[in-house]
């Protein structure tokens, strides 16, 4: 997500992680500071247990400080996650 938006950490104010409710092994927060975000906060919530959803899925919202105008941000899905967002020209 970094890389592809041309940021760094430095650029990141905040993030929340989410996780479908089957993930139980790890915060993903954790696993970020792990990954180097050492100096960013970071929140780890639960998604809601929604029938049918994609299960596995875990959900990055940073908020960052940069001169990139909305529409040429690049929103990163892995691993078929690019289902989650139809609405979205991948």
């Amino acid at each position: 997500m970094l890389s592809s938006n041309s940021l760094t950490s430095d650029d990141l104010i905040s993030v929340v992680l989410t996780a479908t409710p089957d993930l139980t092994s790890e915060f993903p927060a954790y696993v970020a500071r792990q990954a180097g975000l050492s100096d960013v906060p970071l929140l780890s919530a639960t998604e809601i247990a929604v029938p049918g959803a994609m299960p596995r899925v875990i959900r990055l919202l940073a908020h960052v400080e940069t001169d990139l105008p909305r529409s040429s941000v690049k929103h990163v899905y892995l691993r078929g996650a690019a289902a989650l967002r139809t609405d979205l020209n991948h």
